[in-house]
């Protein structure tokens, strides 16, 4: 809206400079200095009560802000106002009461005193081509159109400096630019991200399910307990697929961080803190869980899109986990009964929207989040005169024999860097481990150098072997083993990796009997 334009400063936020800029988009050139009504008085009105706003309220406020006080003298979230369905009733209501406003008006003002301005909403001030102007865009707002009263189109943030001069992610105002960006109509994509949860009852009467979009797994966990996937239906994941492309693939992270980002991978987290007298490892519970839907909200904003495209991709991307689901994950979990205040915890992540972990944009708006993060504890690395990487939810810290005597003042500041920034260690994974142990990186041994250790390799080799023996394998299980032999294989020697082959071509697989 004008009168949000430039209003950052103090002195543009007087009743002068917002009557001015009010004026330039009515057509009128004349400022309070050259004409003692230079606006509607009603209008004018409803200026000067807005600048008498405090300096934090200019700083939340948004367009919708504005016009519900220019309509209704209330703000919009004061006011209760999420749609256009709410505002939708909220328009056909006062129109009912126009009547009964003129009459209101009438007995305030006084037939005598024609200039009394009583502290009225908009919508009962006696000009009804403004108020209606106002009802209008209430009752349908579409933000990013020019509208004839006080309007301008939806503008971005500030361009974001860390992205350079030359950005190559397009920058998304309105609910139309999601629509073109990604090839989805309207229609699908409030489909595909609701506002509020849709329900569905059984036709037996039992209990009501979720209707979502995700697909819940829970797999076991080698430590115990259930692991939840959150895997999007193929709409909703071919849609997440687009806004990786168009939206997140151009945009940087940190340097330490390893997991999901091309050009990097295991190999490269591992070769950092190769050759080192102690390699410290942190990990992260709940990475993606921890990662709601406020922040993600906040990170398209910083990106440079508008809130309504920013609020569209937010609800695109993340997820409430249904209470069915909830509760068998936690049955699961290998957490004491009386631990109340950890289940609790837990439950209420999974309730709030977060990042799921099987969504094809979490990984890459997981590391964005977790910018701030890796910014912190590499400046820390740093001071310890240590290395610092981090793929996905494993932080790894290396260096000197000194870091392994302060290896507790870092675990002090890494724990309090992570709840400082939203995460939380999980203690019971914490590894130290000094040049004389073997040292593991994501899989890895990294005391020489990057390599597939020789107690993994007896391990799948047994695994083939015994599959080997069996009449016969699912044919499933070929693209799983073929996977593990091609991943082992970047650091196997060649024999090895050719023993591997010949006991896999060995299996016979169901469709080759």
């Amino acid at each position: 809206m004008a009168v949000l334009a430039d209003a950052r400063e103090p002195e543009r936020r007087t009743l002068q400079a917002l009557a001015a800029r009010a004026g330039a988009c009515l057509g009128n050139n004349t400022t309070l200095a050259d004409s003692p009504v230079p606006l509607p008085p009603p209008l004018l009105e409803q200026l000067r009560r807005l600048s008498h706003a405090s300096g934090a309220e200019w700083a939340r406020l948004e367009p919708e802000d504005v016009a519900t006080w220019l309509c209704w003298g209330v703000w919009w979230r004061k006011a209760g106002l999420r749609n256009g369905a709410t505002l939708q009733s909220l328009t056909t209501t006062f129109s009912q009461q126009e009547e009964k406003d003129q009459d209101a008006w009438d007995e305030l003002a006084g037939d005598d005193d024609e200039n009394a301005e009583p502290a009225l909403p908009l919508h009962q001030w006696p000009d009804p081509q403004l108020a209606r102007a106002f009802r209008t865009w209430a009752a349908s707002p579409r933000t990013g159109e020019p509208l004839h009263w006080l309007l301008r189109s939806a503008t971005a943030g500030a361009h974001p400096a860390w992205m350079g001069r030359e950005r190559t992610t397009p920058v998304l105002l309105a609910a139309t630019d999601v629509t073109e960006a990604l090839a989805v109509s309207l229609d699908d994509l409030l489909w595909l991200a609701p506002e509020h949860a849709h329900w569905r009852e059984r036709q037996d009467g039992g209990h009501a399910l979720p209707l979502s979009h995700y697909r819940y797994r829970l797999l076991p966990k080698p430590s115990g307990g259930l692991r939840l996937l959150e895997a999007p239906r193929p709409r909703l994941a071919s849609t997440q697929r687009r806004i990786l492309d168009s939206l997140l693939a151009g945009v940087p992270v940190h340097e330490a961080a390893h997991g999901f980002v091309r050009g990097h991978g295991v190999g490269t987290h591992a070769q950092v803190h190769t050759q080192q007298a102690v390699v410290i490892r942190f990990d992260l519970a709940d990475f993606f869980m921890c990662i709601t839907a406020t922040r993600v909200r906040a990170l398209w904003r910083a990106l440079g899109h508008g809130r309504p495209a920013a609020e569209l991709l937010t609800r695109l991307t993340t997820t409430r986990t249904p209470q069915v689901v909830r509760e068998r994950l936690l049955e699961a979990a290998p957490l004491p009964r009386e631990a109340i205040a950890q289940r609790r915890a837990i439950s209420t992540r999974l309730k709030q929207p977060h990042l799921p972990q099987g969504a094809p944009t979490s990984p890459a708006l997981a590391n964005l989040c977790a910018f701030g993060l890796d910014l912190r504890l590499n400046a820390l690395a740093e001071r310890f005169g240590a290395r610092y990487t981090r793929y996905a939810d494993d932080l790894v810290f290396s260096g000197s024999k000194a870091l392994h005597q302060q290896w507790v003042d870092l675990r002090a500041w890494v724990t309090a860097i992570a709840q400082d920034e939203g995460f939380t260690l999980r203690a019971d994974k914490t590894r130290v481990m000094p040049a004389h142990q073997r040292q593991y990186v994501t899989g890895l041994v990294v005391n020489e150098r990057a390599n597939y250790s020789r107690t993994q390799f007896d391990i799948l080799k047994a695994r083939l072997h015994r599959l080997g023996q069996q009449p016969q394998v699912d044919i499933s299980e070929r693209a799983r083993l073929t996977g593990e032999i091609q991943w082992a294989s970047q650091w196997l020697a060649p024999t090895r990796r050719a023993k591997l082959q010949r006991l896999l071509h060995a299996i016979r697989f169901s469709n080759e009997l």
